[in-house]
């Protein structure tokens, strides 16, 4: 898994070009309507932090897996949402400036969030007292070169080159897409899973569905509790519902040095871009 060209190359270029193509659908003043009301981001970040941990863990003490994998159900759903997060809401016509809103605020959470929440589960599945750090300042750059710089470049690019976004903006959407379907597919076809091969670790995807339907089901009645209306309701949804495995995989292959920690992460990643946005389009549609 070590130095994989789809993981830690193509994957941070994938989450640039996909924020630029975000970037060329908002407006600056998106985000101002976002922070004058700012229920939903709190809404979404309480959903995000608190909730997603704790169904994970639920889940954990349901199913008789190897300790090592119900870590590694807790270090996915201790990861921020993913930034397919933000093209899933971007097709399904959400909130997108709350999307993105939330996308940064985890990352930069997460510094503090992940060595709490890993530190706890390694200690109840694998009795480990070990704790890890997230490098601040090469997290705070990876957000800043793969999220925020790409999405001002592209909302300047919309602001002064209107016609031309609009005529080119169904091209870059769909180019979007094939890009990071590639790189997933990569991931899934190619990462070396601890031992063995993805395929050998099929009886995981049960355990990371629940987490995806659960907590994006939860998301949303959280949301529709606290009076968020029904395209912040499901933004949030998608929001819990994709998380960012590449981070999964790094922290498990680099800060912790056990690769099949990230296992579950390469799972997770195979299939939730089409679950979310399956569970999305029917919370849009019917809830």
């Amino acid at each position: 898994m070590s130095g994989n060209i789809f993981s830690y190359y193509l994957m941070p270029v994938a989450i640039s070009f996909i924020m630029f193509g975000i970037g060329l659908n908002l407006r600056f003043a998106d985000f101002g309507n976002t922070f004058k009301k700012p229920k939903a981001v709190l809404t979404g970040l309480v959903a995000q932090m608190v909730f997603l941990p704790i169904i994970a863990f639920g889940i954990n003490a349901i199913f008789d897996i190897d300790p090592i994998y119900k870590v590694g159900l807790i270090l996915i759903s201790a990861c921020p949402g993913g930034t397919t997060s933000n093209l899933v809401t971007l097709f399904l016509r959400g909130r997108l400036a709350l999307s993105v809103t939330l996308t940064a605020f985890n990352s930069f959470l997460i510094v503090f969030t992940i060595p709490l929440i890993t530190h706890l589960a390694l200690y109840m599945y694998e009795g480990l007292d070990k704790n890890i750090e997230m490098p601040i300042l090469e997290t705070a750059g990876n957000m800043l070169l793969t999220i925020l710089l790409p999405t001002i470049l592209g909302m300047t690019i919309r602001y002064f080159f209107t016609d031309l976004v609009h005529r080119t903006q169904k091209i870059i959407n769909i180019s979007m897409s094939l890009f990071l379907f590639f790189v997933f597919l990569g991931i899934f076809l190619f990462e070396n899973a601890g031992s063995g091969s993805v395929s050998e670790y099929a009886y995981l995807f049960l355990p990371t569905f629940l987490l995806n339907v659960i907590s994006m089901f939860t998301g949303y009645w959280f949301a529709r509790i606290s009076g968020i209306e029904n395209r912040g309701r499901y933004t949030i949804a998608i929001q819990v519902g994709l998380q960012n495995s590449a981070l999964a995989i790094y922290v498990a292959s680099k800060l912790l040095n056990q690769p099949e920690i990230a296992v579950v992460a390469i799972i997770y990643s195979s299939f939730t871009l089409i679950t979310t946005s399956f569970w999305a389009f029917l919370m849009k549609k019917y809830l």
